[in-house]
């Protein structure tokens, strides 16, 4: 007997109320996970990037009502999206045995190394585990001497002469045109106050104006 519209509305209702439960006892599991976890973080972090990265990847956010993962992350208070982030960078790039004999912050530290330092004929080959397997040098020394701070200057390094390589985008052309502008325009208030020379920074949001004792000093008499 041919079903009627009724029962396969019925039939279509119920595959996807399963589908949901399904779905919204997968990401109980992995919340749970991730919580047990957060309490050995030093051995857990695999599997908590790994669950992270199941719930990303599946978007299993969406059957707790949120529509990506940093609203999750944020209703649930389980981390900072960017600790997220990097632990699910981390488990895409790094295998779990490589992962758990560096340690977290310098398998991280890896991965930011290598996506700063791309092989395009061979991508593969400037991976944190190629370079684990031949112990290469990041900045001055081996992987395997290497520490998270001197992996992180040597990442800093790198990023510093590709940027030096290419042409300036626009935008990176508008904000030094502004910068200077900003700097300038400093200069001649402290002129105005007297302050022939001065160290001023710009960076980002943020300016800092180096004085010496006696510029300060004379600010101050003048004042």
């Amino acid at each position: 007997m041919a079903k009627t519209g009724g029962d396969k509305r019925a039939l279509i209702e119920k595959t996807k109320a399963d589908a949901l439960a399904r779905n919204t006892k997968r990401l109980a599991d992995l919340v749970a996970l991730i919580r047990r976890r957060m309490g050995a973080v030093v051995e857990g972090f695999y599997d908590i990037g790994e669950a992270l990265r199941e719930i990303l990847e599946k978007k299993l956010y969406g059957v707790a009502g949120h529509a990506g993962l940093e609203a999750f992350l944020e209703a649930e208070k389980l981390m900072s999206y960017r600790q997220a982030t990097k632990l699910i960078a981390l488990v895409r790039k790094v295998p779990r045995a490589q992962a758990l004999s560096l340690g977290q912050e310098k398998a991280y530290a890896l991965v930011s190394y290598t996506e700063a330092t791309p092989e395009a004929d061979s991508p593969e080959a400037d991976s944190p585990e190629a370079l684990m397997a031949t112990d290469e040098k990041v900045g001055a020394k081996p992987v395997s001497k290497s520490s998270v701070r001197e992996i992180e200057a040597a990442t800093r390094a790198v990023r510093l002469t590709e940027k030096a390589k290419r042409p300036p985008t626009e935008a990176e052309r508008a904000r030094a045109k502004a910068e200077t502008a900003l700097v300038k325009t400093l200069r001649g208030a402290l002129r105005g106050a007297g302050i022939g020379r001065a160290e001023i920074t710009v960076r980002g949001d943020r300016v800092r104006v180096e004085l010496t004792r006696a510029q300060v000093e004379r600010l101050g008499r003048d004042g």
